[in-house]
């Protein structure tokens, strides 16, 4: 009985060991992701040949940060009414951004002055992301309003 239980305890160390080792093994393997430099040098605003303001965010937002960094969103008003809004590169992992693309879809259609009164929630599993995305958003709807009176 003696001899059993040492064996299965030296069955268990081996075990561990090996798993231990495999871990250690795959961290070496898995790349490290370069970060991305995100640039807040960009125009703030800019207009296309058919009418269509750009917001973009990244000057405007420098102190927005998701989970891993800043998230800078394009805002494209045209006539008063926001067309669309994209997430600029950023360093958020692909899952989260993923995961918060149907908030920034919430915008489209709306005129900016309903836009800007707009209650949008997290997503629930990327709430540093989505929350940032949505002050993105409205920080470049305020920007517009204010520029739009002057």
């Amino acid at each position: 009985m003696k001899r059993l239980a040492i064996f299965l305890f030296a069955l268990q160390a081996c075990a561990l060991g090996m798993m231990a080792q495999d871990a250690n093994t795959q961290n070496e393997q898995r790349p490290r992701r370069q970060r991305y430099v995100i640039p807040t040098d960009a125009p703030t605003q800019t207009k296309q040949k058919d009418g269509t303001v750009v917001i973009n965010t990244a000057a405007l937002c420098k102190e927005v940060r998701g989970y891993r960094d800043l998230t800078p969103v394009e805002i494209y008003i045209k006539k008063g009414k926001v067309v669309k809004v994209e997430a600029l590169r950023n360093n958020e992992g692909a899952k989260y951004l993923d995961m918060c693309r149907p908030i920034l879809e919430k915008w489209n259609g709306k005129k900016v002055a309903d836009a800007q009164k707009l209650k949008v929630d997290a997503v629930t599993g990327a709430t540093f992301t989505s929350n940032a995305l949505i002050e993105n958003v409205q920080e470049g709807l305020k920007y517009y309003s204010s520029k739009k009176k002057k």
